[in-house]
């Protein structure tokens, strides 16, 4: 009997451990699937552009934003493809992590997405695996240097993005845009300027300078696309001031004192030849003096003689 209530009560023992190991396993499966399924629905893996794609989606209560950027682009994922549009969206924003494989499942592209837009470094690299390129975000924004890479791995361009220009740097070539204008700088190997252009509204503007055969920069001046005539000074040709220009100190300094001594010479000749005219004067006037005296001498006379007959 008591063999038969032993036997029994472990019988029970084993059952009941038997149901509670169950139960914990059904619990935990479904603990796991649960976190599966809010895998598959926030990450998804497409073919698309004979690449693969990874990548994840905001949750369904935050896919579509209230306001929308009407300058900036927005990726969204529907139907099985990734979309791009500007200022809006009609699907699941991209939010995450994202990569790109080409067919040998080599890395192509990866980069960060915030509710739609890119964020942070982009990278991409060729099918053999070497960057060509990288790329700097803020939310949808390209700020900063964006590289280009040769296959060498040497930078061929750079792109810098500032709030008011874009300034690109390729190899010899200095290129700086704004809204309206573009300035175009060329230099050799050694850094020597070789060309300068201006561009206001797609159209010359401002001052241009060039390197022509002998070696020497040629400055000429744009307005709006006309070109303004070289002002020259009075009595003097191109020639002569070209032939100005080139004299040294030296030269000019004793052009300079010749000059002045010319200059007195010549007052000194004026001087001369105002003091003349006086001294005749004085001449004249002592010539005249006695002519006078004598007439009045000989008018006095009769006078006295016609006295003394009286």
């Amino acid at each position: 009997m008591k063999k038969n209530m032993n036997q029994s009560t472990k019988f029970t023992v084993y059952k009941l451990s038997g149901r509670f190991i169950f139960l914990a396993f059904t619990l935990l499966y479904s603990f796991v699937g649960l976190s599966q399924k809010f895998e598959i629905e926030n990450k998804f893996h497409i073919k698309q552009d004979d690449k693969s794609i990874v990548f994840r989606v905001l949750d369904t209560d935050d896919s579509q934003l209230k306001k929308y950027n009407s300058k900036k682009y927005y990726y969204w994922f529907k139907s099985q493809k990734v979309l791009i549009t500007q200022g809006g969206s009609s699907g699941s924003l991209l939010n995450g992590d994202y990569e790109s494989f080409y067919k040998n499942n080599q890395l192509a592209e990866k980069g960060l997405f915030t509710k739609g837009l890119k964020d942070g470094v982009w990278k991409f690299w060729n099918q053999n695996g070497i960057l060509i390129h990288q790329e700097n975000w803020s939310k949808g924004t390209q700020i900063g240097k964006q590289l280009y890479y040769s296959e060498d791995g040497l930078i061929q361009k750079t792109v810098v993005y500032k709030s008011n220009q874009t300034q690109i740097i390729a190899r010899d070539t200095t290129i700086v845009k704004t809204k309206k204008t573009i300035l175009t700088t060329i230099n050799d190997s050694t850094g020597r300027l070789i060309s300068q252009s201006r561009y206001s509204n797609y159209k010359l503007d401002g001052t241009q300078i060039a390197r022509d055969q002998n070696d020497s920069l040629i400055k000429t001046v744009y307005n709006k696309g006309e070109l303004v005539p070289e002002k020259t000074k009075a009595g003097k040709s191109k020639t002569e001031n070209a032939s100005s220009e080139k004299l040294t100190f030296k030269q000019k300094m004793s052009n300079f004192w010749e000059k002045l001594k010319f200059w007195k010479k010549f007052k000194k000749k004026e001087k001369s030849t105002e003091s003349k005219p006086k001294k005749e004067k004085k001449v004249k006037n002592e010539t005249t003096q006695p002519e006078e005296k004598k007439t009045q001498k000989e008018a006095s006379q009769p006078k006295e003689k016609k006295k003394r007959t009286k």
